[in-house]
């Protein structure tokens, strides 16, 4: 615990240099929302979703066609820059009111609480976020050690194979990894990416309520503070998850979900979203930071709007490469306003978006480019196959649990007819606080501003197409899960200007109550999960232990492959037994190697071409056989064939426990109660 807690801290106090500075010079430089004339606390909430906006797609852009280290170069003259500005020019630190301290040290506890191990004796238990942690934690070695673009690091056939993904946001933490020499690992250095993006998003909040959904001056700080402290709400999915938990109490089911955003197709809360999911969420606020500079850069003169336009540009090119989805639901947005924008002759704003999109397009083609899959990734069967986006209407499961198995275009029809209970639940406070805005914004018979209209489209936008689209390339919806947000933003905006709403006043009081509880509640079974199943409280879960001992075989583990960190080069290659129920979490989480076969498919859907897999995993079979199979008696063989440099054999593997097989038979480089570690080829080890 101390030392994830120490390393995380130290990635957060190192973060400013590409997540603060950045923004800050391009705001000074091109004077953005009168930039250089704001107060300091407007110029710091500013910078950080502006530079998180322009440091990926700057980073991605001359570390491919120059080198890392020339981006390096690049930041550290725009360091520079930033303390001559504040010598010369005396500008000052922002003064933030106690409110803005409160909640952003409780933001801090609650990123490190939700992320960092938990240390009980020699029980070593990591939180449910570790799932797609240990994921993000290999992206982020890779990136560190094999540079832009980076390679897959759970598929090696002999060779890295280029990495495709949407990995914009990582590559900062990527590159914090690389330059701390790997003293701060690539799990601390993405925890301390998921603070930084969470507090981004709220000065983004706060900016957009200065900027864009203005109100006057004199009640700005207190719509500030309630549209941050809104970012704390989810829908109602307290009720559906206690609902589960009495169903346990009555013996009816063990079911409890790890998380209460899971029992129905996801609508997710942006604490959630922070959490689980930076990269989509640094997505989001590029493509919000890109409305902003393009809705403002229309009320600008003709030498003004190139800045707005210019910078907008290269936050969508950021947003294709960290949210490929929300970008795809922005950049439908963008068509759908741009013919609004024509329509009602709207010229100015007509060729900042123009620009923008020109822009835009020129700094993501590289990258889109680079995701085209080589020949025989697919094959024919791939090509057969469904499209990456599919139509349908939102399901609503409770529907699919009583009525059983209905045919397809009943269910749809019955989805269709309570998509309202569906998105109530979903969104509590919001759905209410929306329509009464709604309600009363139509009362007033006035037309909508610029501003109201832009966003009430980017709002219907985001519903239509989440609502009857979903992407399919793997079972996640994330083109449904993701898109949504747009939306939501849209929502919260709505809901500062009712929350206080006399007439309906004890209703939204008590959905506020209900929607804070169920991130309460959240925050609290994203950490105690791992340590109730242990414990029998709740079920245990195939992805982190078959049985009640994830704790002690974890402790294990992360000393393991800690070990395998501390004695081997950067780029060895491990492997570890590819049957694996969905992942094998520890291993991703704390290896800091790159894989030859992380599971059966090699995930080869994240590069390479999958004709190698099947070859490779043929020969990790006979040192991993299947369930009750013997193992080969020695691994020299089968080593002379695999490019592998490490094995690792842990005790729930069918090879473990066969005693005249490799693993008892062969003297292990290091070995505990539940792992043994074995050379399997010695090219370029430390350890012999």
């Amino acid at each position: 615990m101390r030392a994830d807690l120490l390393a995380t801290l130290a990635a957060i106090c190192v973060y400013p240099l590409w997540l603060v500075i950045p923004g800050y010079v391009a705001g000074w430089l091109t004077g953005v929302f009168a930039f250089g004339r704001r107060t300091p606390a407007f110029r710091f909430a500013l910078s950080i979703p502006l530079s998180i906006s322009i440091s990926p797609i700057l980073i991605y852009s001359i570390g491919r066609f120059a080198s890392v280290t020339a981006a390096g170069v690049i930041f550290a003259a725009a360091c520079i820059y930033f303390a001559f500005l504040f010598v010369r020019r005396r500008l000052g630190w922002p003064r933030l009111p106690l409110s803005a301290r409160l909640i952003v040290a409780a933001w801090l506890a609650m990123t490190l609480f939700t992320s960092i191990d938990l240390q009980i004796g020699a029980r070593d238990y990591y939180p449910v976020t570790a799932f797609d942690y240990a994921v993000r934690s290999e992206f982020i070695h890779s990136i560190g050690t094999t540079g832009i673009p980076p390679a897959n690091p759970f598929f090696f056939p002999g060779h890295t194979v280029p990495l495709r993904y949407h990995y914009f946001w990582l590559l900062l933490p990527g590159l914090l990894y690389q330059a701390s020499g790997y003293a701060i690992g690539p799990r601390a250095a993405w925890i301390g990416s998921v603070f930084w993006c969470g507090l981004g998003f709220m000065c983004l909040v706060a900016v957009t309520l200065r900027v864009f959904w203005d109100r006057g001056t004199k009640g700005f700080p207190r719509r500030a503070v309630a549209g941050i402290l809104l970012l704390g709400v989810t829908g109602l999915d307290i009720l559906p998850t206690a609902f589960l938990w009495l169903l346990r109490a009555g013996g009816i089911t063990a079911a409890v979900l790890p998380s209460v955003e899971w029992w129905n197709e996801q609508v997710d809360g942006f604490v959630y979203t922070a959490l689980w999911e930076a990269h989509h969420l640094s997505g989001l606020i590029a493509c919000l930071t890109a409305f902003l500079l393009i809705q403002q850069g229309a009320r600008e003169i003709a030498t003004r709007r190139i800045y707005y336009a210019g910078l907008a540009g290269l936050a969508l090119a950021t947003a294709v490469g960290s949210s490929i989805h929300i970008a795809f639901v922005f950049a439908i947005y963008l068509f759908v306003w741009t013919g609004i924008v024509l329509t009602k002759r709207w010229w100015r704003q007509a060729g900042v978006l123009a620009i923008a999109g020109a822009i835009g397009f020129a700094f993501a083609l590289p990258y889109v480019l680079s995701l085209r899959s080589p020949a025989g990734v697919h094959g024919a069967a791939a090509a057969a196959g469904p499209p990456p986006i599919e139509f349908w209407i939102r399901p609503f499961y409770p529907v699919g649990a009583v009525l059983g198995h209905p045919g397809v275009w009943t269910l749809a029809l019955v989805n269709l007819l309570v998509l309202p209970l569906n998105y109530l639940l979903e969104l509590g406070f919001f759905f209410v606080a929306g329509i009464i805005c709604w309600r009363k914004r139509k009362a007033t018979r006035t037309p909508l501003s610029s501003p109201e209209l832009a966003l009430a489209v980017l709002v219907a936008t985001s519903l239509v197409i989440c609502t009857f689209l979903r992407s399919s390339v793997i079972a996640n919806n994330d083109l449904g899960w993701r898109g949504f947000l747009l939306a939501q933003f849209g929502l919260l905006l709505w809901s500062v200007d009712v929350i206080l709403d006399r007439p309906h006043r004890r209703l939204l009081t008590i959905l506020l109550v209900l929607g804070a509880s169920g991130t309460l509640y959240d925050i609290a079974i994203l950490r105690l999960y791992p340590v109730l199943a242990d414990h029998g409280v709740v079920a245990e879960i195939g992805w982190m232990a078959p049985d009640r001992q994830l704790g002690a075989r974890n402790d294990s583990a992360r000393e393991a492959y800690e070990w395998i960190a501390q004695s081997t080069p950067s780029r060895a290659i491990v492997q570890f037994d590819p049957h694996v129920e969905i992942q094998d979490t520890s291993a991703l989480l704390y290896a800091r190697r790159q894989i030859a076969a992380a599971d059966l498919r090699c995930l080869a859907v994240f590069g390479g071409d999958a004709s190698l897999c099947p070859p490779l995993v043929a020969e990790l079979l006979r040192l991993y056989p299947g369930k009750g199979a013997p193992a080969a008696a020695g691994k020299e063989t089968a080593c002379r064939s695999l490019p592998v440099d490490i094995l690792v054999a842990k005790d729930t593997d069918s090879a473990w426990a066969d005693r005249n097989g490799w693993v008892w038979t062969g003297k292990p480089l290091f070995a505990n109660r539940y792992f043994r570690v074995f050379k399997c080829r010695s090219a370029g080890l430390a350890a012999q």
